[in-house]
């Protein structure tokens, strides 16, 4: 693993399939200067923070951040292809009550830690799949539906 953000950093726009020059375009730097800023030797050119996330999609990789959850003992995972598979809220919410009750009997009944492990997979993926489904229904938002009515049943 590498031990510097700045060359976690460079290596990912070396290996970005795009030339450097159109990440630079991207980023509405000049070539020279993104290659002074990416420069671990160049001590006087320094890449700014804020540049990270655009470096990062321009390149379309999470290295840079995969190495800071590591580097804080914290690991990332992306929510790019979670999709609710049930036609309701409700259902979606009970398949994460089963996962949840599925979960805790493995564990309850002294199941080997990677079947555990699996099912804590499964839970996580449900409660995500329900995070999607509220957000793709307005949740959270000014003109969502009263949540009193979301738990009587009744919508819009």
């Amino acid at each position: 693993m590498q031990t510097d953000i700045r060359n976690v950093i460079l290596e990912m726009v070396r290996n970005c399939p795009k030339p450097i020059k159109q990440v630079a375009d991207a980023l509405g730097k000049p070539y020279s200067t993104l290659m002074r800023e990416l420069d671990p030797e160049d001590r006087r050119a320094k890449l700014g923070v804020e540049t990270l996330l655009p470096l990062m999609q321009a390149c379309n990789s999470t290295a840079p951040l995969r190495f800071l959850a590591e580097a804080m003992e914290h690991r990332l995972v992306s929510n790019r292809d979670i999709k609710p598979d049930k036609a309701t809220f409700h259902e979606e919410l009970l398949d994460t009550y089963q996962a949840l009750v599925d979960y805790h009997r493995a564990m309850l009944e002294g199941l080997p830690a990677d079947v555990v492990g699996k099912r804590r997979e499964v839970l996580i993926r449900q409660v995500k799949e329900d995070f999607v489904f509220y957000l793709s229904e307005g949740g959270g938002e000014e003109d969502a539906p009263d949540p009193g009515a979301v738990r009587a049943g009744q919508t819009g």
